[in-house]
């Protein structure tokens, strides 16, 4: 896997960036889902394959004697040797596992050559990545038949952005990561507010999905000096974006949300981006610092 660039999107309280609409989507990118979904998502897992231990291993050995150089995030080490020590891993892990499809083009290289063949086996590999994904499929199913507790409620709960963690991005522009910083989410959530964006909701990111019926009735911003901390259920740094929405639509509760089809909040608006420089030292380790708390 070839390392790609990171990019921050730039908000200031005067410029045109904004929030113009929240999106109801199947996997978000910030890849934390409703609260009402949570609770199977706390459970953990041990039943991935040997092969996917196995490939961990292969990846493990090979750094122990050449270095891991360029390659890789403390997550994607870790990611390794929770798999090699056949370590319970979350649903949040396996569905990582499964996004990781996306490097399959370079995972035929030989080790050495590049990235792509160390960090695909680090991610358990064909074995490992391909179980993720049939996992996932099993989890969801499975908690879209328990979902129906919270049927009179109606009411979907979850981060709708997460501070300082890299959202990976693919556009006409290429392969990259984009992270909001605190105070850029505190910028988004002011002109979002301002602008009574509350009910501007579609499906999917498509414009042309609109949805009636579906509107925020809480936000928040976290802030642990202020004693604003994260709900149960999960681990957002300072500056994250939490919110509630009440769905009134039937066909949307019905067909899209009690059946699982629908699992969490896209945020989509205009943004500037600023490259952030290897000599950021400090803003990277704080981004791999973050991943790794979500992580455990």
């Amino acid at each position: 896997m070839e390392k790609l660039p990171l990019f921050r999107f730039v908000v200031g309280e005067d410029d045109e960036a904004e929030v113009t609409a929240v999106a109801l989507v199947d996997y978000p990118a910030i890849e934390m889902n409703w609260q009402a979904f949570n609770s199977h998502f706390a459970e953990s897992y041990t039943d991935y394959p040997k092969a996917a231990s196995e490939n961990a291993q292969t990846a493990l050995n090979y750094a122990e004697e050449n270095g891991w150089g360029d390659c890789g995030t403390d997550v994607g080490k870790q990611r390794a040797n929770q798999l090699a020590k056949r370590e319970p891993i979350s649903r949040d892990t396996i569905a990582r596992m499964a996004a990781f499809e996306r490097h399959r083009q370079n995972s035929d290289k030989e080790l050495g050559d590049g990235c792509g063949r160390l960090m695909w086996l680090a991610w358990g590999g064909d074995a490992g990545i391909e179980w993720a994904q049939r996992k996932l499929e099993q989890i969801d199913k499975k908690v879209s038949l328990r979902f129906k507790a919270d049927n009179e409620k109606r009411i979907i709960s979850g981060p709708l952005m997460v501070a300082d963690l890299p959202i990976y991005r693919r556009d006409e522009e290429g392969e990259y990561y984009g992270v909001f910083t605190a105070e850029d989410i505190y910028n988004l959530r002011n002109k979002f507010s301002k602008n009574n964006f509350g009910q501007e909701v579609n499906k999917m990111h498509e414009p042309t999905q609109f949805i009636e019926g579906v509107y925020m009735i809480e936000s928040f911003i976290i802030d642990s000096k202020r004693g604003i901390n994260s709900p149960n259920g999960y681990t957002l740094s300072d500056g994250s974006w939490f919110g509630s929405y009440k769905v009134d639509n039937d066909e949307v509760w019905n067909e899209f949300i009690k059946t699982g089809e629908f699992k969490g909040f896209s945020v989509e608006g205009t943004f500037r981006r600023e490259k952030v420089q290897p000599k950021e030292k400090d803003l990277i380790d704080k981004i791999n610092d973050i991943l790794s708390q979500i992580e455990e």
